[in-house]
């Protein structure tokens, strides 16, 4: 009775948090304003609009730069913790897990503070403004990489080193036995992460709405439709729209996990590196210029919580933390 009352629970804790909603947003999307069934017709009116398709390719772009930018950085500093030498190792993995618990405004915010029109460093630009894809792409990056860092560690910590042993007795090089063991070895944890990478760029709504300017992607279309307009037919259609790479993306993740069950579930002997100055080298100064950038989005958004009237009086204050000024709940709203 216990087993059978747990799944019930659970049946209607999903069909109420997720078939519900599912159901809410599919019927309105087939509804006019008025609320009567109108077929295909919003899903004509959004795809005959220039603006909306614009959003949609944008929203595209932006998650697959982010996706391919963000797999390279997170693997080469996943490889560089897994199968190097270098000194230093909790510390980068420590530093490159803190961004995950910030919310994807920060780094927007940071950004703006760096490169705005009033940025501490906006001449690095050359011209360019950070209100747009440039800073979308940075604010997701930033946003993304340690999602896609922890499963790259994992990825690359499960290969197992008898490979490696029978690659160097054969003669092997470093680079055919990473295109050879390496990488076929922690494919599925690459797509995996690649899928987390799109999932999570293209559904974003707090680095676009805070840095996009004038650029707009699908996340802050449904807040104009809903919002701004309030038609929430249209922003129906384009939640629909917006779920459609989700669940493809999901299912890509799916089967790959499947594939990889085999992999995870077989006896393999740790793999642990041998020292190699160069290789060492490169993989610790690659990790502390990521760790660098990450650590200057993060001390950004800190000191600027706490400077007092930006760019003009830039001494420190704790009056921001004062909470009771802009909301009258005041710290009951965070706890």
């Amino acid at each position: 009775w216990i087993m059978l009352v747990s799944i019930l629970t659970l049946c209607c804790a999903l069909i109420a948090t997720l078939v519900l909603p599912l159901y809410a947003l599919l019927s309105k999307s087939v509804q006019d304003d008025k609320g009567n069934f109108v077929g295909l017709d919003n899903f004509r009116e959004y795809f005959s609009s220039a603006g909306l398709i614009e959003s949609l390719w944008n929203s595209i772009f932006i998650a697959a730069f982010t996706t391919v930018i963000g797999s390279l950085l997170a693997f080469t500093f996943a490889y560089g913790l897994t199968r190097s030498c270098m000194p230093l190792k909790r510390t980068f993995r420590a530093i490159a897990t803190i961004p995950i618990l910030a919310p994807s405004l920060l780094p927007a915010i940071a950004l703006i503070y760096l490169f705005g029109n009033q940025g501490m460093i906006t001449g690095l630009l050359m011209g360019e403004s950070i209100y747009g894809p440039i800073g979308i792409m940075i604010g997701m990056l930033f946003y993304i990489f340690p999602h896609v860092l922890m499963i790259m560690v994992t990825a690359l910590s499960i290969t197992d080193a008898r490979l490696y042993e029978a690659a160097e007795s054969m003669g092997a090089g470093p680079v055919r036995t990473f295109f050879t063991i390496t990488l076929p070895g922690a494919i599925y944890g690459v797509v995996s992460a690649a899928v987390v990478a799109f999932t999570l760029a293209i559904t974003d709504f707090g680095v676009p709405k805070v840095i996009g300017g004038q650029y707009n992607v699908l996340a802050t279309d449904i807040y104009k439709q809903v919002i701004g307009q309030q038609n929430f037919s249209m922003g129906a259609v384009v939640g629909i729209v917006l779920l459609i790479p989700a669940i493809f993306s999901f299912t890509i993740d799916r089967i790959v996990q499947r594939k990889q069950v085999a992999l995870l579930s077989a006896r393999a002997v740790p793999y642990h590196p041998k020292p190699h100055k160069g290789r060492d080298t490169a993989m610790f100064l690659f990790c502390v210029a990521v760790s660098l950038f990450l650590i200057g989005i993060l001390a950004t958004a800190a000191f600027a919580s706490l400077v007092k009237f930006w760019p003009y009086n830039l001494s420190l204050t704790l009056s921001h933390y004062d909470f009771d000024r802009v909301d009258p709940n005041g710290w009951s709203s965070f706890y």
